[in-house]
């Protein structure tokens, strides 16, 4: 039998009772910094370089450097280990330690590839009930960060079934709930049929509920029945705390006021928004019979917002939604006293941290699907990227975004490079930012001054990663080929929600093939309980912004009255909704193109 205590932190000796998110906590990364310790890992490190046989030392200043927040360093020890000369119950601790600074540096790949080495696996089935609860939470966790949702929630399922307090398990609980929360509804219905009684059950409860996830009422009816046939099933008995507040919150609105600009240039988009919203509004109260709030519009267009508001509240409003303009928003962000739930739609960057009480940003998914791009390409192991987006104020606040964070991570930025609605050949346009016309002028050197004769072959620039095209599907479509053209096919291609329209048409998608983007959820076949009403002859913008009207409703039903205790996501049309210091901030679906066909997940 392993040892239950190795080196006075892991196995038996460590404590594993869960923590809020649902994970056993990482006892041996910390942030605390202890000077003294820090000293003598530094000392036991030279040391250690030059003993004969250093991996025991080195293993113990790893885990000393982790204990004091030096992950680097941690890291540069584990480096010099030669596992072949650790004993079985030092290599479980490698192992262990290894696996959660590659988790620390958000590379799950290699993770993953260091759980399953052949040695660790075969000593997996030595481990007693700690190490295996310790295993099946970071397995649950790598495979979360790779996108193997369903793995991950069997592994979370087997952590609750080795798990004592009845408060752990709530927790493991409550994340298989957050994790079910982001699945698509097509995904929820397959997984529902799952061979594993307790996945399948999970699965069918969490399908019954998106069924019904803005009627709280429902929420509870739809609970008790699936606890009735599904007596057996640890859900039923532990039920995810998701649930108790949902029923407990739901508000009591009798009045709804829309600030909108309805003259103008704005009138198109905001009768497009409010169609989304009235889908959404109609769909829950006409399903269902319940008593529907009224709802009034205030044209913000020949007043301010601030006047808008106040007229909302004198009207008897219980929650505001508005308005569009950024410098509306900012204005509603500004004010000192916001005497309802205000729903803002467009987000404002603020350094302050100043969070309004009854004030939820809901705005443009642009930053947040930087973010995700960016994560995503720095899982796969990219580090430099090369912009390609529109001359427009969205193209270059959504690069200026990814370049930032990019750059936060230790990622590299090649070029962004903006395009406006005058270049018509791509080819020439991005001959500079890969180097061509560099390599081009190389070759006629070649034939000027060494041979005449000679075949040269232009070479793109060679310390590209990948690329982010931004931009709507038509010029995406010019883009794609551009790249083919200049020998960077092989180059992974990134894109955001704009790149594609929900409409499916596998012969002007095709020069779109090998792209993976970031897909709001109303454009995937499935992913919704049913399609949205949108007219599909709409630019995508519009589409999008329809989409946004109908999550707005989502977001006053769910996330207006919130628990922050514990937050589970919302399934939207256009991401998964999460509330974050008085934000909405969405993550949207992976999708790709192949032969002009749009898939789900990865390529």
């Amino acid at each position: 039998m392993v040892s239950g205590c190795i080196l006075a932190f892991i196995g038996g000796c460590a404590p594993t009772d869960t923590n809020i998110s649902g994970r056993v906590p990482v006892i041996y990364i910390s942030e605390a910094k202890n000077p003294n310790e820090i000293e003598q890992a530094e000392v036991l490190f030279a040391k250690a370089k030059t003993t004969k046989r250093p991996n025991q030392a080195l293993l113990n200043v790893a885990i000393l450097f982790a204990k004091n927040g030096n992950l680097v360093g941690s890291d540069q020890a584990l480096q010099l280990v030669k596992t072949e000369s650790l004993s079985d119950e030092e290599f479980i601790e490698y192992s262990l330690l290894s696996v959660e600074l590659r988790l620390q540096e958000d590379d799950p790949k290699e993770a993953r590839r260091l759980i399953e080495n052949p040695r660790f696996m075969a000593l997996q089935k030595k481990f007693e009930s700690a190490y295996q609860r310790r295993i099946l939470s970071i397995r649950s966790d790598i495979n979360q960060q790779i996108g193997l949702a369903i793995d991950s929630i069997i592994d979370s399922i087997s952590l609750s079934g080795l798990l004592d307090s009845t408060s752990d398990r709530t927790n493991v609980h409550n994340k298989i709930w957050r994790q079910l929360a982001e699945l698509p509804y097509s995904a929820l219905q397959q997984c529902s049929s799952d061979s594993r009684d307790l996945v399948a059950g999970w699965c069918e409860l969490a399908r019954a509920i998106r069924l019904y996830q803005t009627n709280h009422h429902a929420v509870s009816r739809q609970l008790t029945q699936w606890k009735y046939s599904h007596k057996g099933h640890p859900a039923a008995s532990i039920t995810p705390s998701w649930f108790e507040q949902n029923i407990e919150r739901a508000p009591q609105v009798t009045k709804i006021a829309i600030l909108l600009p309805l003259q103008g240039q704005y009138k198109s988009p905001s009768n497009t928004f409010l169609n989304g919203f009235m889908e959404a509004f109609y769909g829950l109260y006409k399903q269902n019979n319940l008593i529907a709030p009224q709802v009034r519009i205030q044209d913000t267009s020949a007043i301010s917002i601030e006047q808008a508001y106040s007229n909302a509240i004198i009207e008897g409003a219980d929650v505001i939604i508005g308005g569009m303009r950024q410098s509306e928003a900012a204005e509603l962000y500004n004010l000192t006293d916001l005497k309802v739930p205000t729903i803002s739609l467009n987000r404002i960057q603020q350094n302050s941290k100043i969070q309004h009480v009854n004030l939820l940003q809901f705005g443009s998914a642009q930053y947040d699907e930087m973010i995700q791009i960016a994560d995503r390409a720095w899982i796969e192991g990219h580090r430099s990227v090369l912009v390609i987006a529109p001359d427009k104020k969205w193209g270059q606040e959504s690069a200026q975004a990814l370049s930032d964070y990019w750059q936060s991570k230790g990622g590299r930025l090649i070029e962004s490079v903006f395009y406006d609605a005058s270049v018509k050949d791509f080819t020439q346009f991005l001959k500079p930012s890969l180097g061509i016309d560099l390599s081009e002028d190389r070759g006629r050197e070649i034939r000027r001054f060494v041979n005449s004769q000679a075949i040269t072959k232009p070479r793109r620039r060679q310390d590209i990663d990948f690329a982010l095209i931004l931009g709507y599907p038509e010029r995406a479509r010019q883009i794609k080929p551009a790249l083919d053209f200049l020998y960077a096919a092989d180059l992974p291609v990134y894109s955001s929600s704009n790149i594609y329209n929900g409409v499916k048409s596998a012969d002007s998608n095709r020069d779109l093939s090998g792209i993976q983007f970031t897909a709001m959820p109303w454009t995937m076949p499935g992913h919704l309980i049913s399609e949205l009403s949108s007219d599909q002859d709409m630019h995508t913008t519009y589409r999008h912004l329809y989409a946004t009207g109908y999550d707005t409703f989502l977001v006053y039903r769910q996330l207006i009255f919130p628990q922050p205790a514990l937050t589970v996501s919302l399934f939207g049309a256009t991401g998964i909704l999460n509330l974050n210091n008085g934000v909405v901030s969405r993550k949207a679906t992976w999708s790709n193109f192949h032969q002009g066909i749009v898939r789900s997940g990865f390529p």
